[in-house]
């Protein structure tokens, strides 16, 4: 059966905010003690920064190529190069550095453990149903570039 798109069922962002409010709602319920340390402002600066980058350097690229940024539509040109080249998935890493630098911000034992799940189900449905597409439209190109870039990083 030919794929006219990929088979993503749930907007990956309407997941991350999920998964954040879900945590906000385990820290309400179970009283978990809050997450903290020396410093900590600095490594939420930089997953923040990070994310925001990757995030916006992955949409700047597929814009440039006139391809669209929506998961569960068509892609019309495979990105090897630029920020693609280090990821396959750098708008989910982008959105997994954000989601964590949100809950340490917010000292969430919640929202970090409901990030487990969430990326989860990021990887096992959401970017496996990409690949599947990508596999069958794009067949040796997505291959080659399977063999030479990582999934996450």
């Amino acid at each position: 059966m030919s794929l006219e798109h990929p088979q993503v069922m749930m907007p990956p962002p309407a997941l991350y905010l999920g998964g954040l409010l879900m945590g906000y709602g385990l820290d309400r319920a179970i009283h978990f003690p809050p997450v903290g340390f020396a410093g900590d402002q600095w490594l939420v600066l930089a997953l923040a920064v990070i994310g925001i980058l990757l995030v916006l350097a992955a949409a700047i690229q597929l814009r440039l190529a006139k391809t669209t940024v929506m998961p569960h539509r068509a892609a019309s040109t495979l990105l090897t190069t630029g920020i693609f080249a280090l990821s396959r998935n750098p708008i989910y890493l982008g959105f997994t550095c954000l989601a964590a630098a949100m809950a340490l911000s917010q000292h969430s034992a919640g929202m970090m453990l409901m990030l487990i799940p969430v990326v989860w189900v990021i990887h096992s449905h959401v970017i496996a149903a990409e690949e599947a597409f990508h596999a069958e439209r794009f067949a040796e190109a997505w291959k080659d570039y399977c063999r030479k870039t990582r999934r996450w990083i």
